[in-house]
């Protein structure tokens, strides 16, 4: 690969328990009686093997590409629009409304997604986000400072925004999670031998979301500086290639291969930087198959 650039800087009264008695939690805490009177409407039967992608508009896509910065240790993140540019146009073939931002400050971030889930999703398939920018283990940055990446899908819960209640929520995240380096390792064979149902039902209120980071929590994501970064060129060719046919977890197996497989680091002039790896990492609270589909 060419130079690369790392990115541091109820259960229902009905039903029977299977062990007979109660549940109980593993810790204290609180809770709100408030949530058990929130009604979403239901947008596919209890027992769907897949989620419903065919509500009259796929749903928003709002991308968050960070180039430049005011915090003065951050470099300007040369390639980050060859990214925005791939993933907008693989994302409107999938049918979705993009919206591309740039360079916002925390606070405009902040009002932009708390905006997005006072909206009524009810004709929307689903919500995708994609931040592109500098990161660091358990922070984002904006232009000026740095965020928590919960910030992102806070405000998207079933409690807070109804009308995405058991609908897909994706986030991509494209930065790095520390300062770590994959070095990876070498493989041998020589050791080798040759229409919707009326009764109701309850969902958590974190069910439906998917969430991937481009690498695991401490290490390094690797950017291209004339390509982009790794991770978005992976999955927008996925997205490009299989994005309607195959179901997202499957689709995402294929870019964490490529990911892994196909880049390595390439950066002689610094030897403990070059010939590095990287891996995807996916935290997925789906409850169904998810295959976009076409979109008429």
């Amino acid at each position: 690969m060419s130079e690369a650039n790392p990115e541091n800087n109820g259960s229902g009264g009905e039903e029977q328990r299977p062990n007979g008695g109660g549940d109980e939690g593993d810790a204290w805490g609180s809770s709100d009686p408030s949530f058990s009177r929130i009604v979403g409407r239901m947008p596919v039967d209890r027992n769907a093997a897949f989620y419903n992608m065919k509500h009259k508009y796929r749903g928003f896509a709002i991308i968050f590409n960070h180039e430049h910065f005011d915090v003065h240790s951050l470099k300007s993140r040369t390639g980050t629009n060859v990214d925005s540019d791939s993933l907008s146009k693989v994302l409107k073939s999938l049918g979705f409304r993009v919206t591309v931002l740039h360079n916002l400050k925390f606070e405009d971030v902040n009002k932009y997604i708390q905006d997005l889930a006072a909206m009524d999703h009810s004709d929307n398939d689903c919500l995708l986000i994609a931040v592109l920018s500098h990161g660091e283990l358990g922070m984002l940055y904006a232009k000026d400072t740095h965020y928590k990446p919960d910030n992102l899908w806070y405000y998207f819960t079933a409690d807070r925004c109804p009308t995405l209640a058991g609908k897909p929520k994706l986030f991509f995240i494209q930065a790095c999670q520390g300062d770590k380096l994959d070095g990876g390792i070498t493989l041998s064979n020589r050791t080798e031998t040759d229409g919707l149902s009326s009764a109701s039902y309850r969902i958590p209120i974190h069910a439906d979301f998917l969430i991937v980071f481009s690498t695991v929590p401490g290490y390094f994501s690797w950017r291209n500086t004339t390509r982009g970064s790794w991770f978005m060129q992976a999955l927008c060719e996925e997205l490009r290639y299989s994005g309607t046919e195959r179901d997202i977890l499957t689709l995402l197996t294929f870019v964490c291969q490529k990911v892994a497989l196909d880049y390595e680091s390439n950066t002689p002039d610094m030897p403990t930087m070059h010939q590095q790896k990287q891996v995807p990492c996916i935290t997925s609270m789906l409850t169904r198959l998810l295959v976009f589909g076409n979109k008429k």
